[in-house]
């Protein structure tokens, strides 16, 4: 597979779009960087931290973490970042840079490294948003809905920037088109968009007479839609969204994710949304990085997509108790995040977009978006609804909630306003208000610290950021190996001719060991730039990367090579050994003495071959 996604492109033109392309230019649009003397340093947008362990280096149009290992060139963190295979990543940097590129065509591109299986559901959701598309501006039975959009603010261009469209009332029409592409019951029921009965029947449309909106992964495929009935019944929900399918989860998916990235680098935020129709309704306001989540929890993977583009979330939701509800808790999820965030608070009960229809875009972008409060803020407000501040209970409980909310949470300058914002709201002294905060600090640092004995009394499960690095003798010795193969096709063709076979133990450096062969055989020559980007797995990527960055002797090659194959010999004995007397324990336990008996020569034989290493 990497063999052919290399030929589609020239390599000509590979290598002038890579000279082309200033890395540093380029990583800056996705991470902040600051110049340390040679190099640039900034937060890793591979993994969580808060120290800056992310180095870019101008003069070698490098990129590397010392954090979690990442590294490569302009390409490779592309196809990293993005999530993009090897072309994708190529004619975006082509596009940028100015550079033609001839790419596969549009549906194909970034599906190479997919399962055929999910290549046909990605197909026929491409069929299916322009078939959508084409009955709601095309057909006298779309003229309803479209009128219906045009009344709510839509122009042609957000029509065709959302891909929005439309279902026939009829059972099946997208069933027998589908049918008529090649696609089996099967496909269509896996991809969610037609409903097969259990017990025989003819397949039917899961969506009809509805405003189709076209749901899109990271990189702007359709993998799913949410339809809207235009005259709601009273036996049928509003909305219709997917099910789960395999190109499908919604708890991974931010709607408009893909639009608003591009948004986010100018206007410098992200603007968080309950739901689509409030996306759209702000890009019709000039707001263009929104985003919304697809009618589920914000999760772990929803914050590590936001934080790939921005550092600055501004929450807004709805403005009724529920959205309150929503807000406070996608707030709580920020907090010790590298992500910042704010919340937008609308007035009145109101939604982002009957705030809009109401007011104006204008005002919407000025009095709402433009003046967010900040998380602590936002919690007082959320901490004085319900509350009757003339009330000495009501007094007391907003005290104790705003102070449980600042302990531990703020800077001396930010206690001291919000404490004195407090006296002013209740009456209370600031001095009191201090003395209280104080014991609330301290009751929250005894909470911290049982808290963090307990784990280090059961051991801490938490999942670390970054890759688990082997630092064992062995893996020492394949990185080094491994550096000499990537940087001289001799080494390498010399160990391939030899009677070694594969010399790697680990599986990682085994795959790479198989790429690089047939890298060798189609190239000759060792380029650890075209290499690194001819492979699929980013944890690969992230080996060579960093292998090729540690210091070799250029003096004895041949010795260091021979020493490395010795230790990973040794190693792969030793393993042997271990694994057959666990064996030979096995055997002696079932009674089995000819199987223990010949174990015990096998085992003798090796501890032979092993000395004689």
């Amino acid at each position: 597979m990497w063999v052919m996604s290399m030929k589609r492109i020239p390599e000509e033109k590979i290598e002038e779009i890579r000279s082309a392309t200033d890395i540093v230019s380029l990583i800056g649009e996705y991470v902040q960087l600051t110049k340390r003397g040679r190099n640039w340093f900034g937060l890793c947008p591979f993994h969580e931290e808060n120290s800056p362990s992310f180095s870019v280096s101008g003069d070698k149009q490098m990129f590397h973490c010392f954090g979690c290992g990442a590294g490569g060139n302009a390409i490779t963190f592309v196809m990293d970042v993005e999530n993009v295979p090897f072309t994708e990543a190529v004619a975006k940097l082509g596009s940028r840079t100015g550079v033609e590129v001839e790419v596969p065509e549009s549906g194909e591109q970034g599906r190479e490294s997919m399962p055929p299986q999910h290549r046909r559901l990605l197909e026929a959701h491409t069929f299916a948003a322009e078939f959508y598309q084409h009955l709601l501006l095309n057909t006298v039975e779309g003229e309803e809905a479209l009128e219906y959009l045009t009344g709510r603010g839509f122009t042609p261009e957000a029509i065709e920037r959302f891909g929005v469209g439309y279902s026939l009332g009829n059972s099946d029409s997208l069933a027998r088109l589908l049918a008529r592409k090649g696609f089996s019951e099967e496909e269509m029921a896996e991809a969610g968009l037609v409903i097969v009965p259990e017990h025989g029947g003819k397949p039917f449309d899961r969506f009809r007479n509805r405003i189709m909106f076209p749901l899109h992964d990271p990189n702007g495929r359709t993998v799913g839609f949410s339809g809207r009935v235009i005259q709601k019944a009273d036996n049928e929900p509003k909305y219709l969204n997917s099910p789960e399918t395999p190109i499908f989860n919604k708890g991974e998916i931010l709607y408009n994710y893909h639009n608003a990235r591009l948004a986010a680098r100018k206007s410098g935020n992200v603007i968080l949304f309950e739901g689509f129709m409030d996306v759209i309704s702000a890009d019709l306001a000039g707001i263009q990085s929104g985003v919304a989540i697809m009618g589920t929890a914000l999760s772990d993977k929803h914050l590590a997509l936001l934080g790939r583009i921005t550092r600055q979330v501004v929450i807004c939701t709805d403005g009724d108790d529920a959205g309150w509800e929503a807000a406070r808790r996608f707030s709580r999820l920020f907090k010790s995040g590298r992500t910042d965030a704010t919340v937008a608070v609308i007035p009145d009960g109101m939604d982002p977009d009957d705030y809009i229809r109401k007011y104006g875009g204008g005002q919407f972008r000025e009095q709402v978006i433009g003046q967010p409060h900040t998380l602590l803020s936002f919690a007082m407000m959320y901490a004085k609804r319900g509350k009757n501040l003339n009330n000495e209970n009501d007094i007391l409980q907003y005290i104790h909630e705003v102070l449980a909310e600042l302990a531990g949470n703020t800077t001396p300058v930010e206690r001291d306003l919000y404490l004195n914002q407090l006296s002013r709201e209740t009456g209370v002294s600031a001095e009191a208000l201090t003395a209280q905060f104080r014991k609330a600090e301290a009751r929250q640092v005894r909470t911290d610290t049982r808290h963090e004995d307990r784990q280090d009394r059961q051991g801490d499960q938490r999942p670390k950021p970054g890759p688990k690095v082997r630092n064992t003798p062995v893996s020492r010795a394949e990185r080094i190996l491994l550096s000499h193969l990537l940087r001289d096709g001799a080494v390498f063709a010399g160990i391939r001719d030899s009677e070694e076979g594969n010399p790697f133990f680990h599986d990682e450096y085994t795959a790479i060991y198989v790429n690089l062969a047939g890298f060798y055989e189609e190239y000759g020559e060792p380029d650890v730039h075209r290499f690194a980007e001819t492979l699929q797995d980013p944890d690969l990527r992230r080996i060579v990367m960093e292998t090729v960055m540690s210091e070799l002797s250029e003096e004895h090659v041949g010795e260091e090579v021979q020493d490395c194959l010795r230790h990973i010999r040794k190693y792969r004995i030793e393993m042997e050994i271990r694994e057959k007397l666990q064996q030979s324990r096995e055997a002696e336990k079932l009674h089995d003495h000819l199987r223990a008996l010949e174990l015990s020569k096998q085992i003798i034989e090796l501890k032979k071959s092993l000395s004689a290493v």
